[in-house]
Protein backbone atom coordinates (compact mmCIF):
# COMPACT_ATOMS: atom_id res chain seq x y z
CA UNK A 1 0.00 0.00 0.00
CA UNK A 2 0.98 3.52 -0.36
CA UNK A 3 2.37 5.64 2.57
CA UNK A 4 -0.92 8.03 2.68
CA UNK A 5 -2.68 4.89 2.92
CA UNK A 6 -1.22 3.39 5.38
CA UNK A 7 -1.61 6.63 7.63
CA UNK A 8 -5.14 7.16 6.67
CA UNK A 9 -5.92 3.61 7.76
CA UNK A 10 -4.45 4.34 11.14
CA UNK A 11 -6.23 7.92 11.54
CA UNK A 12 -9.55 6.19 10.49
CA UNK A 13 -9.35 4.01 13.24
CA UNK A 14 -8.63 6.41 15.46
CA UNK A 15 -11.00 8.72 14.68
CA UNK A 16 -14.13 6.33 14.00
CA UNK A 17 -16.28 4.14 15.75
CA UNK A 18 -14.08 1.37 16.86
CA UNK A 19 -11.21 4.26 18.04
CA UNK A 20 -10.72 4.10 21.79
CA UNK A 21 -12.23 6.53 23.63
CA UNK A 22 -9.53 8.39 25.36
CA UNK A 23 -7.67 9.19 22.25
CA UNK A 24 -10.53 9.68 19.37
CA UNK A 25 -10.06 12.91 17.90
CA UNK A 26 -7.69 14.61 20.12
CA UNK A 27 -4.65 14.36 17.42
CA UNK A 28 -4.13 16.05 14.03
CA UNK A 29 -3.30 14.22 10.98
CA UNK A 30 0.31 15.35 11.35
CA UNK A 31 0.75 13.90 14.81
CA UNK A 32 -0.84 10.84 13.45
CA UNK A 33 1.51 10.68 10.79
CA UNK A 34 4.64 11.22 13.04
CA UNK A 35 3.85 8.37 15.59
CA UNK A 36 2.75 6.04 12.61
CA UNK A 37 6.38 6.33 11.11
CA UNK A 38 7.56 5.72 14.80
CA UNK A 39 5.64 3.23 14.55
CA UNK A 40 6.62 1.43 11.44
CA UNK A 41 10.23 1.57 12.33
CA UNK A 42 10.16 0.62 15.78
CA UNK A 43 8.21 -2.71 14.71
CA UNK A 44 11.01 -3.29 12.16
CA UNK A 45 13.56 -2.97 14.94
CA UNK A 46 11.58 -5.43 17.19
CA UNK A 47 11.20 -7.71 13.71
CA UNK A 48 15.10 -7.79 13.62
CA UNK A 49 15.59 -8.58 17.36
CA UNK A 50 13.55 -11.78 16.92
CA UNK A 51 15.24 -12.72 13.56
CA UNK A 52 19.01 -12.19 15.84
CA UNK A 53 17.01 -14.33 18.70
CA UNK A 54 16.63 -17.50 16.04
CA UNK A 55 19.80 -16.04 13.58
CA UNK A 56 16.77 -16.20 11.03
CA UNK A 57 17.12 -12.70 9.05
CA UNK A 58 14.64 -13.75 6.64
CA UNK A 59 11.39 -12.46 8.73
CA UNK A 60 13.07 -9.03 7.03
CA UNK A 61 12.47 -9.74 3.86
CA UNK A 62 8.52 -8.88 3.74
CA UNK A 63 9.43 -5.51 4.75
CA UNK A 64 12.13 -4.90 2.10
CA UNK A 65 12.13 -3.77 -1.63
CA UNK A 66 14.22 -4.67 -4.59
CA UNK A 67 15.95 -1.20 -6.01
CA UNK A 68 17.52 -2.23 -9.62
CA UNK A 69 20.35 0.04 -9.74
CA UNK A 70 22.76 1.08 -12.32
CA UNK A 71 26.41 0.86 -11.12
CA UNK A 72 28.27 4.44 -12.23
CA UNK A 73 31.54 4.70 -12.70
CA UNK A 74 32.68 0.81 -13.15
CA UNK A 75 36.40 0.39 -14.18
CA UNK A 76 38.45 -2.45 -13.37
CA UNK A 77 36.00 -4.07 -11.40
CA UNK A 78 35.24 -1.02 -9.15
CA UNK A 79 32.14 0.84 -9.22
CA UNK A 80 29.52 2.84 -7.19
CA UNK A 81 25.72 2.56 -6.62
CA UNK A 82 23.77 5.90 -5.20
CA UNK A 83 20.73 4.72 -3.36
CA UNK A 84 17.64 6.01 -3.75
CA UNK A 85 17.11 6.57 0.08
CA UNK A 86 19.12 5.97 3.30
CA UNK A 87 18.65 2.27 4.53
CA UNK A 88 17.23 1.38 8.16
CA UNK A 89 19.75 1.86 10.66
CA UNK A 90 20.12 -1.64 11.53
CA UNK A 91 23.15 -3.14 13.50
CA UNK A 92 25.35 -4.95 11.05
CA UNK A 93 23.85 -2.77 7.94
CA UNK A 94 20.91 -5.03 8.01
CA UNK A 95 19.07 -2.49 6.31
CA UNK A 96 20.47 -4.12 3.35
CA UNK A 97 19.54 -7.43 3.24
CA UNK A 98 21.15 -8.18 -0.40
CA UNK A 99 23.28 -6.50 -2.98
CA UNK A 100 22.87 -9.04 -6.62
CA UNK A 101 23.73 -8.99 -9.75
CA UNK A 102 20.47 -8.03 -11.31
CA UNK A 103 20.93 -10.82 -14.54
CA UNK A 104 22.07 -13.31 -11.81
CA UNK A 105 20.71 -13.15 -8.55
CA UNK A 106 22.69 -15.98 -7.09
CA UNK A 107 25.78 -13.48 -7.55
CA UNK A 108 25.57 -11.56 -4.56
CA UNK A 109 28.20 -8.87 -3.25
CA UNK A 110 29.03 -9.69 0.37
CA UNK A 111 28.98 -7.01 3.02
CA UNK A 112 31.85 -5.48 4.56
CA UNK A 113 32.38 -2.88 7.00
CA UNK A 114 34.42 0.26 5.80
CA UNK A 115 36.92 0.27 8.96
CA UNK A 116 37.55 -3.35 7.99
CA UNK A 117 39.15 -2.38 4.04
CA UNK A 118 42.84 -1.90 5.63
CA UNK A 119 42.60 -4.93 7.58
CA UNK A 120 41.46 -7.24 4.36
CA UNK A 121 43.79 -5.57 1.87
CA UNK A 122 46.54 -6.23 4.64
CA UNK A 123 45.64 -10.44 4.46
CA UNK A 124 46.62 -12.63 1.59
CA UNK A 125 42.63 -13.40 1.43
CA UNK A 126 41.76 -9.80 0.69
CA UNK A 127 44.15 -10.24 -2.82
CA UNK A 128 43.33 -13.95 -3.59
CA UNK A 129 39.27 -13.92 -3.26
CA UNK A 130 37.78 -13.20 -5.96
CA UNK A 131 33.81 -12.21 -4.09
CA UNK A 132 32.46 -8.99 -4.83
CA UNK A 133 31.55 -7.08 -1.95
CA UNK A 134 30.56 -3.59 -1.15
CA UNK A 135 30.76 -1.09 1.68
CA UNK A 136 28.17 1.93 2.86
CA UNK A 137 29.36 5.45 2.62
CA UNK A 138 27.13 8.02 4.22
CA UNK A 139 27.55 11.48 3.13
CA UNK A 140 29.86 10.10 0.38
CA UNK A 141 30.06 13.61 -1.10
CA UNK A 142 31.53 15.43 2.01
CA UNK A 143 29.08 18.29 0.57
CA UNK A 144 27.01 17.95 4.07
CA UNK A 145 24.12 16.72 2.14
CA UNK A 146 23.13 13.61 3.21
CA UNK A 147 23.79 10.83 0.68
CA UNK A 148 24.14 6.65 0.70
CA UNK A 149 26.30 5.55 -1.58
CA UNK A 150 27.44 1.87 -2.42
CA UNK A 151 31.10 1.24 -3.24
CA UNK A 152 31.50 -2.23 -5.05
CA UNK A 153 34.77 -3.84 -5.34
CA UNK A 154 34.97 -6.63 -7.91
CA UNK A 155 32.36 -6.84 -9.53
CA UNK A 156 32.06 -9.60 -12.11
CA UNK A 157 32.49 -8.94 -15.60
CA UNK A 158 29.21 -7.95 -17.51
CA UNK A 159 27.71 -7.05 -14.40
CA UNK A 160 26.28 -3.19 -14.87
CA UNK A 161 23.15 -3.91 -12.92
CA UNK A 162 22.16 -4.66 -9.23
CA UNK A 163 18.83 -5.29 -6.78
CA UNK A 164 19.33 -3.62 -3.61
CA UNK A 165 17.04 -5.44 -1.19
CA UNK A 166 16.82 -2.63 1.79
CA UNK A 167 14.45 -1.50 4.20
CA UNK A 168 13.74 2.59 4.23
CA UNK A 169 12.77 4.34 7.29
CA UNK A 170 9.11 5.53 6.68
CA UNK A 171 9.77 9.23 7.69
CA UNK A 172 11.82 9.06 4.22
CA UNK A 173 9.73 7.35 1.48
CA UNK A 174 7.17 10.25 -0.01
CA UNK A 175 3.70 9.82 1.14
CA UNK A 176 2.58 8.74 -2.13
CA UNK A 177 5.31 5.84 -2.50
CA UNK A 178 4.66 2.33 -1.54
CA UNK A 179 6.09 0.66 1.61
CA UNK A 180 6.46 -2.94 2.41
CA UNK A 181 4.17 -4.13 5.16
CA UNK A 182 3.54 -8.28 6.12
CA UNK A 183 -0.34 -9.32 5.24
CA UNK A 184 -1.99 -8.76 8.59
CA UNK A 185 0.72 -5.80 10.50
CA UNK A 186 -1.54 -3.20 10.14
CA UNK A 187 -3.28 -3.85 12.98
CA UNK A 188 0.18 -4.15 15.11
CA UNK A 189 1.12 -1.05 13.54
CA UNK A 190 -2.23 0.93 14.83
CA UNK A 191 -1.63 -0.60 18.62
CA UNK A 192 1.78 0.63 18.30
CA UNK A 193 0.60 4.11 17.64
CA UNK A 194 -2.01 3.95 20.22
CA UNK A 195 0.89 3.05 22.74
CA UNK A 196 2.70 6.16 21.74
CA UNK A 197 -0.08 8.79 21.37
CA UNK A 198 -1.58 7.49 25.28
CA UNK A 199 2.24 8.40 26.38
CA UNK A 200 2.73 11.30 24.60
CA UNK A 201 2.53 14.42 27.39
CA UNK A 202 -0.54 16.62 26.83
CA UNK A 203 -0.68 19.10 24.84
CA UNK A 204 0.24 22.82 26.24
CA UNK A 205 -3.07 25.06 26.15
CA UNK A 206 -1.79 27.78 28.38
CA UNK A 207 -1.48 30.48 26.09
CA UNK A 208 1.79 32.04 26.81
CA UNK A 209 1.85 35.80 25.15
CA UNK A 210 -1.55 36.45 27.68
CA UNK A 211 -1.36 39.90 28.32
CA UNK A 212 -1.00 41.32 31.72
CA UNK A 213 -3.39 43.18 33.59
Amino acid sequence: MRKIELIELVSDYLNGGDGPDDLKGRFHDQVIKKHVEAAFNGIVFKTYMEGKSYADYSVLDAWARNYPLTIQALSAGKGNVRLPYPPMQLPNNMGILQVASSTDLSLVFAYRETNSNAVFAALEVGAVSTKPFFYLEQNATGSGIETHVLQLEKVPDGCTEVKVKMIVPLEVVDDFDQVMIPAGKEDMIIAQVMDLLRTKPPEDNVNDNKASR
